[in-house]
This record gives structure tokens, sequence and C-alpha cells, in this order.
């Protein structure tokens, strides 16, 4: 059962690669256009609405948009609601991994041994995707990056495969599409 459930996560990622390229497209193109964009933010500070129509109207004459990097992640949702109920229900009971039943939680169980590992792959996912986000990223946005690793011990272990492959996947495709990773600062 752990293989389908990596098999089922691969295959809805790879659905959604061409969904993921038109968000690293867009993160291309506002990070091309970021003077023009803070000189809308300097110009219109005080009107948020002005400048929200003024961002809007650059991007979309880039082709881009200011939402296209959650696209991916939003069709993901029913996806992953739907893979998440089938997780904690019946079905998966008595389904092993590393001798932990799939539909235990570290939480419950704080002695299992496959819940520790999801956390510690999850860490590593986490710092690996850390040090591909580029230089100036905000504060939020790197320490949601350690938002799987706070989950984890709360969800079922087969959402945690679920997690960690998803995870990998996301390192990967960053690592093909954005490059060598930027460098980063404090």
């Amino acid at each position: 059962m752990p293989v389908a459930i990596v098999v089922a996560t691969v295959l809805l990622r790879a659905a959604l690669l061409p969904l993921s390229l038109r968000g690293y497209r867009a993160e291309r193109v506002r990070a091309r256009l970021a003077p023009q964009l803070e000189e809308i933010r300097r110009r219109h500070g005080k009107e948020p609405v002005v400048a929200a129509e003024k961002t809007s109207e650059l991007l979309r004459r880039e082709g881009s948009g200011p939402f296209a990097g959650f696209v991916p992640m939003l069709a993901q949702a029913p996806f992953v609601w739907l893979l998440y109920r089938e997780f904690t229900g019946n079905s998966m009971h008595g389904y092993t991994l590393l001798g932990g039943d799939l539909t235990a939680r570290l939480v419950a169980h704080p002695g299992l041994l496959v819940g520790w590992g999801i956390v510690a792959a999850l860490v590593c996912v986490a710092v690996w995707n850390l040090r591909q986000v580029p230089a100036g990223t905000p504060l939020l946005v790197r320490v949601l990056a350690f938002g799987t690793v706070a989950v984890a011990p709360f969800v079922p272990v087969a959402a945690g495969v679920y997690l960690v492959t998803s995870g990998v996947w996301t390192a990967v495709e960053r690592r093909i599409f954005r490059g060598k990773p930027a460098p980063t600062s404090g």
C-alpha cells in the first residue's frame, strides 16, 4: 500500500506539472519586473487599489498574473482531501510501513519509528527546499517550508508518505525548473 501512495502522488504531481511550469514562468516574470513592481509600490503605496490595478496590468501585459504560483496548490487541494479521507478510513487499517500501521499517528504513538522517520525526511526536504528559495524571500515564506514538519505528527503515516513524496517532487521540480539555487541571506 505505501507504494500505491507514492505512485498516486507521483501521478497527481505529474498531471499538475503544466500548471507548475506556468507558476515557474510567472516567478521568472515577477523577478524580471521587480524594479517596475517596486516603482508601482513606491508611487502608489497610499493608494492600494491603484497599485493593485497597475500591478495586474503590468503582469497581464507580460502574460502572467499575481496568483500564477498558487494555481498548482489549489488544483491539488481536492485530490489531497480525497487522499486524506482514504488515509483516515478503514481501508488503510492493517497495511504497514516499517512495522507501523498506515493509520497510526505519531502524536498518539510517540514510539512509532516510521513516524519519526517521516518527520526526519520532511526536515531534510524542508531544508533542501529552503536552500532553493531565492535570496530576499520573506521570512514567512521561508518558515512555511517547515509547515509539513509541524503537521506530520498529527496525520496518519499514510499521509506522511504522501507529504514526503510530494515534498521530494517539489524539491526536484524546483531544482530542474529554477536552476541553480540563489544564495540565501540570513
